[in-house]
This record gives structure tokens, C-alpha cells and sequence, in this order.
């Protein structure tokens, strides 16, 4: 099975699939949906310039605090803005946003950020520092999805309307990159309050702003939320007093279309103006079609083999030394032959983009003699198992199903014999969420972007866990463990790149996992737009993009 993992064993967010749903819903070619109220600014941008986009809405909610989907942060990250943010597809340089600049106490535990004077939200009501702190306060109380962002803060204070402090229980050197996430972003106090909004002890239970959210925006963001129909579409307009000076289109029409095929022929076709989820085929197919510009991008995962370490439920293959022949028997070259545009090898678990990551020159080479060699050694004989993926899945840039199968041949070619299982998503989610799923091709698909979000493949954290691989599972569990804890509070960027390589070093040769690629993501777009750019957080930032 692909587990393209998002999901904290407390949160329902990080859901496995990024297109569950794909597969069943309908390719959308008709015009404006609206539910809810049109917002004042509506009007006057109705027509003009609208940028039309097609990709999976997998979205449950707009509230920013109750969401932390990749597909919600692409319209979150538009209509509400953060402290911090990167800009464009740069993700070394943390830029300021709401923060025009920042301290940072000498033993790490507390932030102090100058916030940019005279911002309002879309309601016009001014934006302070007390919106920060309630609405950090709101996130962490009513325990949404994005809550755990924010493990390790110990206050939250607005000493002055241009002051936001974060004070820290421990160090914690993501924080910037974290703070980048739509889901820190500050929600107009007072709008929320006045829909039902609660920041006190008890807000799980007493906050009722969310239907409010879904249908309006309470943001400082470059555009307002005019209408969202689930699973249908959404439509912004432009926020005519955006503090940063309004954007040059009108309108972003963003519309569900499941089928990639679908997007391709519209952007041709100009239909549409950009088609987010292209696949590896429709890639080279577009590569020179008149009038589209195709853009190539790294996406932070690495797609990957992961094996059960129960041997009740992967039988043999919870076999270290199965594992280590698996290693050698897979076709690297051949994989990577049938990935998208723009894919790259990877040596490890953590995504090339990212430093810490195990250098490319580290990357097994595949050696089936070797591998024949590892399981003669180890008399293992008769290999058979079942593996698993979901051909409902459209992400990592390829045919789940012709990779799937390429493994099956690879492996065959050592004596070992593969089952391969197309199931429905909800039955596989359910087996890999119990430690149930032996096999499959999984990935972690960065919820922040930062190499500490990968943390998650240590053994009895949520991807080891679900493979049944424990922190005392083993000497070596226990010694990865370890490092894993001294590498996630090391505020020293060169050591803690070094421990970081070190930890992606043997998360890869002695984890549960085989690394095999990190995907790129094709997007096509018209040739008349500027500034078009995409980043796994939020993928196509519309508040860059103009038209010639």
C-alpha cells in the first residue's frame, strides 16, 4: 500500500492518502458554486481577472485551527497570513511576514517577534499582537489538528500591540520553520469571537466558530474567502487593502478535478489556467505543447518500501537480513526510469531538499548477487509475502500499480515471491493505523518544512509505531532512539546536521525501510502567468502570480 502518511496517532488530520477520494469524484467543467454570504470585496471582482486551478480539494475545514491539510493550507496560506514564511520555492531562508524581525533568548527558550505596524484583517479591524495570542491560545485549546505544532510552549504573550512572545519549555530549533504554517496564522479576534469563537480552557467543547470560517475568512491574508462548496470548489477575490498591495487578479476560481488526465487537457486547452496534479506520463507529454510552461518541483517525501517488523504479521520479512537482501535486489535505475520530471534518488528517509539528509552518493546500489548471497547466508528459503498499494492514490508522481509491480519482478529475480494487493483506501488505512499492514510503499508527505518532521520514522514514534518497530525493540532501536532525542533539541545547525545524517544513516540500513525516491511535482501552467512557483506546504502561493 502507498501510506503517504500525514497523521499523528492523536490527530484525524494527517490523513494517508492525500486523494482518498479521488477515485469517486466527478471532473468539474461548470462554472461558479457558491455557498455561504459573498463578501463585500465580491462584488467588485466579480469577472475581471480570475486565475482558474485544478487539483484534489481533499479538504475537511477551513478553520484554521482545526486543519493542518496541504490542500486547506493552499487556500489558508492566501487568505491569512503568518509571523514567518518562505518565499517562492526557497525553503533554506525564513523570511519575515507579520514579523518584521525577531530575537531569540541565548538558551533558546524564548522568541520575541516585532510584528509589521498598521495591518488589518478583511473586516478592516486592525491586527495586534492580542490576536496572536488568542488565536495561538484557540489552536492549542480547542485541540485541532495543527495543535501539536505548538508541543513545547509553555505561554504565549502580547506585552504591546506590536509585541508577540513564545516562551519554551525546552529548546525546540523548528520553531521558525513551524511558524510558517497557515495554522499560526492570527484570526480577527473580534469576527470570531462575535461567531461563536472561544479561546478559554474549555474551547474543544464551547468553540462554534467553524462554520463561520468555512464560508468567510478572518484573515489579513492577500485574498477573501468568497464561497467553498467540499468537494466541488472554491472561489476567492482579491483583498483590495492587502497590506502588501493587492494582487493583480480579481478572482481565484480553485475547482475539484480528480482525474490528472482531466487537468492536462484543460490546461491545454485553456480551460484552466493551472493543473496542480500531473502525473509522470502527462509530464513528458506536456513538455513541449505550445502555450504551457511545465515546472518541475521537489516534493518533501521520499517514497519508500516499509515492512511490518512482527513477524506474526510480515512472517519472514521482519528478518533484518531480508530486509538488508531486499536492499540490494531493488532496480534503482529501472525505479527511476518510471518516476516524474525531476525526481531524485534518495539515500535515506529525509528528502534531499532538506540538509542532514544521507548524501545521494551514500545510495545502495543494486547488487542481486549480493543480495541471492545475504539470504543464502542467513538460510532463508521460501519467501512469500503480500504487498500492498491503492491505485486510488495519485501522488508520487507515477502508476502506483506499474511500481508496485516493478518491486514484485525486482524481488522475484532473488527467489523471493510477491502478492501484490490493489485494496480500497479505507480497509489498508485501517490495517497500517493498526500495525496490521505487513508490506507496501509508503511516504511522509512534510506537514512542516523542516527535516525534523521526519523524527516521526524513529522506532515508537508514529510511522515506527505503526510498523511495530519500538524503542526497545532492539540495541540498535534503542541506540537510534537516543540520537534521535539529543539531534531534535542540538540548536548548533552544523552539528545538527551531522547528527541529522547520522540518524538518516541508520533510520535507512536498519530502520523497517527501504529509501527509494523523492518525487517531483509537476504542475502545468499558461505561458501568459508570472510568478507561478509551488512548495509542498502550500503548493501554488496565488498571491505571487500575475498575468502578462
Amino acid at each position: 500500500m502507498q501510506l503517504n502518511e500525514r497523521s499523528r496517532d492523536r490527530m484525524t488530520r494527517r490523513q494517508l492518502l492525500r486523494t482518498s477520494a479521488a477515485a469517486s469524484l466527478a471532473v468539474l467543467e461548470g462554472g461558479a458554486l457558491t455557498a455561504g454570504r459573498a463578501r463585500p470585496a465580491a462584488a467588485a471582482a466579480a469577472g475581471g481577472n480570475t486565475l482558474s486551478v485544478a487539483m484534489l480539494l481533499n479538504i475537511n475545514t477551513l478553520d484554521p485551527g482545526r486543519t493542518l491539510e496541504n490542500a486547506t493550507n493552499n487556500i489558508d496560506h492566501v487568505t491569512y497570513d503568518a509571523l514567518v514564511t518562505f518565499q517562492g520555492e526557497d525553503l533554506k531562508t525564513i523570511r519575515p511576514s507579520l514579523a518584521t524581525r525577531w530575537a531569540i533568548s541565548p538558551d533558546g527558550l524564548t522568541y520575541t517577534f516585532t510584528l509589521h505596524p498598521n495591518v488589518k484583517f478583511a473586516s478592516g479591524n486592525p491586527m495586534t499582537a492580542a490576536d496572536f495570542k488568542w488565536s495561538f491560545e484557540r489552536l492549542m485549546n480547542i485541540k485541532g489538528n495543527g495543535a501539536w505544532l505548538l508541543d513545547g510552549v509553555s505561554s504565549v504573550d502580547a506585552p504591546n500591540p506590536s509585541t508577540f512572545v513564545i516562551r519554551l519549555a525546552k529548546p525546540k530549533p523548528a520553531l521558525l520553520p513551524i511558524l510558517t504554517t497557515p495554522s499560526l496564522s492570527p484570526l480577527d479576534t473580534k469576527v470570531v469571537i462575535a461567531q461563536g469563537g472561544d479561546a478559554g480552557p474549555d474551547a474543544k467543547d464551547k468553540d462554534k466558530a467553524e462554520a463561520y470560517l468555512n464560508s468567510h475568512s478572518a484573515g489579513t491574508g492577500a485574498f477573501i474567502l468568497q464561497s467553498y462548496v467540499p468537494k466541488q470548489e472554491i472561489v476567492m477575490v482579491k483583498n483590495p487593502a492587502y497590506w502588501r498591495g493587492p494582487s493583480s487578479l480579481d478572482r481565484v476560481v480553485v475547482r475539484n478535478i480528480a482525474d490528472s488526465s482531466a487537468q492536462a487537457l484543460m490546461v491545454q486547452k485553456g480551460d484552466i489556467d493551472i493543473a496542480v496534479n500531473i502525473q509522470a506520463d502527462q509530464a513528458r507529454q506536456l513538455r513541449h505543447a505550445e502555450g504551457i510552461v511545465l515546472n518541475a518541483s521537489p516534493e518533501l517525501n521520499v517514497v519508500n518500501i516499509i515492512i511490518n517488523t512482527n513477524p506474526e504479521i510480515s512472517g519472514p520479512f521482519a528478518n533484518p537480513k531480508v530486509r538488508e537482501a531486499i536492499r540490494y535486489a531493488i532496480d534503482y535505475q529501472g525505479v527511476m526510469a518510471l518516476t516524474a520530471p525531476g525526481s531524485r534518488r534518495s539515500a535515506g528517509i529525509i528528502p534531499p531538499s532538506f540538509p542532514g539528509a544521507r548524501p545521494t552518493s551514500e545510495a545502495v546500489k543494486t547488487d542481486k548477487q549480493r543480495a541471492r548471497a545475504i539470504l543464502q547466508q542467513a538460510n532463508i528459503t521460501k519467501l512469500e509475502g503480500t504487498f500492498f498499494y491503492s491505485s486510488t492514490y495519485a501522488g508520487f508522481g507515477l502508476d502506483l500499480g506499474i511500481l508496485a509491480q516493478k518491486i514484485q519482478q525486482d524481488l522475484a529475480a532473488i527467489g523471493i515471491n510477491l502478492k501484490i494487493v490493489d485494496e480500497p483506501y479505507a480497509t489498508e488505512v485501517t490495517q497500517y493505523r493498526q500495525g496490521k499492514l505487513p508490506m507496501g510503499i509508503g511516504g511522509w508527505l512534510a506537514d512542516y518544512m523542516d527535516r525534523s518532521d521526519y523524527l516521526v520514522f524513529l522506532p515508537g514514534r508514529t510511522v515506527g509505531h505503526r510498523l511495530q518497530w519500538e524503542a526497545d525493540a532492539s540495541p540498535e532501536a534503542r541506540a537510534i532512539t537516543k540520537l534521535g532525542q539529543q539531534v531534535e533539541t542540538e540548536t548548533d545547525p552544523a552539528k545538527a546536521t551531522a547528527l541529522y545524517q547520522e540518524l538518516d544513516r541508520r533510520l535507512s540500513t536498519e530502520g523497517p525501510y527501504i529509501p527509494l525516491y523523492q518525487p517531483a511535482v509537476s504542475i502545468a501552467y499558461r505561458s501568459n502567468l508570472k510568478g507561478v512557483t509551488y512548495t509542498t506546504g502550500w503548493y501554488v502561493d496565488y498571491s505571487t502570480i500575475s498575468r502578462s
